[in-house]
């Protein structure tokens, strides 16, 4: 299967053109099978921390934690190509701040103080640190009240910035130019953080160390039916791509989880590679799956319209079901884990569907 010059342009459907319902169907499954990897990703590395060093078992859970590390960008991407969607056709400033604090600022703020107060009541935190103003600021600045928490200040940091890239995206780009664009802009700010320039304590909680997932997902918001033509012509191409990519990711990250040395250039550039395929394969198998409907397709499309709410509240039932422990043999262990992974995953849809429509889940989950 080969892809064209022709293959990599835009579609030139107009930006206004309403979604077929195909399309929106696609965008939910996408958030439900990335919570899904979301969830298998917290899962695996708690299941790799309890399993027996150096077992296989240990191993095959590494192994899947390592390969699951394109979920972030994958939410990112989404994010960037609905907004961007959504600006492109009517903006207006005030609204759109406003709906960002109400949405997102607040919940992240809220979940912060919630989740450091989570921390000291199971005495993952020493008490004292609730007085340090400066462990504050690291909390609030870096993300870092929970560890998954820092995805809100990623995504708080786009909203921030899309109208002045807007302008960018009113104009049509050839997709090897924004490959090429991107690339470049993300292996200049690698290389600023590197000189000192930049100096980010954690790149991992800055947007701008998303470029690649960023820039894709703006342009295929911005271009309506260009994702589409690109799938149906190269998504052998894609998946492929997502396969070496994996194949060169996997053993740096592994490498880097035993604490080994690792070249920073070689991890960063195989995890952008990586991951950037790896979504564009994922939205491809969300759309192939949209089309063929079926129970499984209602059932991601449920875990993705509360998407955000999972992804909230599973981290501290994971962590209050890792204090139950695990039996020593494989299979008992990984049926526990599975149970773990149920109970993580449908407890918080339960949660959502009560508050549905109250002010505490506008309050919590800015909807």
């Amino acid at each position: 299967m080969t892809v064209s010059a022709t293959d990599l342009r835009p579609a030139a459907a107009p930006v206004a053109a309403p979604l077929p319902a195909g399309r929106v169907v696609a965008l939910d499954v996408f958030r439900g099978l990335a919570i899904l990897a979301v969830v298998a990703h917290h899962l695996a590395g708690l299941g790799a921390r309890s399993a027996s060093e150096g077992s296989v078992l240990a191993v095959a859970l590494a192994v899947l934690n390592r390969s699951l590390l394109f979920v972030v960008p994958a939410f990112v991407f989404m994010t960037a190509l609905v907004l961007t969607r959504s600006a492109l056709r009517h903006f207006d400033a005030r609204s759109y701040y406003r709906a960002r604090a109400r949405t997102a600022l607040l919940p992240y703020l809220l979940w912060t103080v919630l989740y450091v107060l989570f921390r000291f009541l199971t005495g993952q935190e020493d008490a004292a640190e609730w007085s340090d103003p400066a462990r504050w600021v690291t909390w609030l600045q870096y993300g870092k009240g929970y560890y998954h928490l820092y995805f809100l200040l990623v995504v708080l940091q786009f909203y921030v910035v899309l109208p002045l890239l807007l302008p960018l995206w009113r104009r049509r780009w050839p997709l090897w130019g924004v490959l090429l664009g991107a690339a470049g802009a993300q292996l200049a700010v690698y290389g600023l953080n590197r000189a000192d320039i930049l100096n980010f304590a954690f790149p991992a909680t800055m947007a701008v160390w998303y470029v690649p997932s960023l820039a894709l997902g703006m342009y295929f918001g911005a271009n309506d039916g260009a994702f589409e033509a690109l799938w149906g012509r190269g998504r052998g191409w894609i998946v492929g791509m997502a396969a070496l990519g994996l194949a060169w990711f996997l053993p740096l990250s592994l490498a880097a989880l035993q604490d080994e040395q690792v070249n920073t250039l070689a991890f960063s550039a195989a995890n952008w590679a990586y991951t950037a395929a790896a979504v564009l394969a994922l939205f491809g198998a969300s759309l192939a799956l949209s089309a063929a409907g079926g129970w499984w397709v209602r059932a991601l499309t449920v875990l993705g319209t509360l998407s955000l709410q999972i992804y909230l509240l599973h981290p501290a039932l994971l962590y209050l079901l890792e204090q139950w422990g695990f039996p020593a043999h494989p299979l008992a262990f990984t049926l526990t884990l599975l149970a773990y992974g149920l109970v993580a995953l449908l407890l918080p849809v339960l949660v959502a569907r009560a508050l549905a429509g109250t002010a505490a889940s506008r309050w919590l989950f800015g909807r």
